[in-house]
């Protein structure tokens, strides 16, 4: 096995446990709505994934291990797209919000980063915000409120 291989087999791994965590916020709601379900097959498709493959997550999630994204930008990736798939619905469940916080956590993020996301996302309803736009709102909210802390 090439050296190649060993990174994108990583790296699926990697990507098939954080749809695991997606198809969790998902359904742990009690829901699993279209625009859920739209959401998650374009994701595993940027991922390579197959809808077979994905429907293999949905049916056996304990065979999949999550690994967690090991740079700072695929962990904000990671955290936004479980944050999106909550909201994706229109509605926050206690239960999302409760599995989402956790996943912060799990990433090394203050479980308070998924209330900001929630509020810069939901600035642009129709989601249109580039990706780097988000992470300078979010950074601007982290420094203020440290500047809180201090002080």
């Amino acid at each position: 096995m090439d050296i190649l291989e060993i990174i994108t087999g990583n790296k699926k791994k990697r990507a098939k446990g954080h749809l695991k965590n997606l198809i969790e916020v998902a359904t742990c709601d009690g829901n699993f709505d279209g625009v859920e379900v739209d959401y998650l097959l374009s994701l595993a498709g940027r991922f390579k994934i197959s809808e077979d493959e994905l429907k293999k997550i949905k049916d056996n999630p304990e065979v999949v291990d999550y690994q967690a994204p090991t740079t700072d930008r695929e962990r904000f990736d990671h955290l936004y797209q479980l944050t999106c798939m909550m909201l994706i619905d229109g509605e926050v469940h206690k239960a999302e919000l409760h599995v989402c916080k956790s996943y912060a956590k799990k990433l090394s993020l203050k479980p308070e980063f998924v209330d900001d996301m929630i509020e810069v996302i939901n600035e642009d309803p129709k989601r249109e915000t580039p990706t780097e736009v988000i992470i300078g709102k979010l950074l601007k909210i982290a420094q203020q409120r440290a500047s809180l802390e201090v002080k």
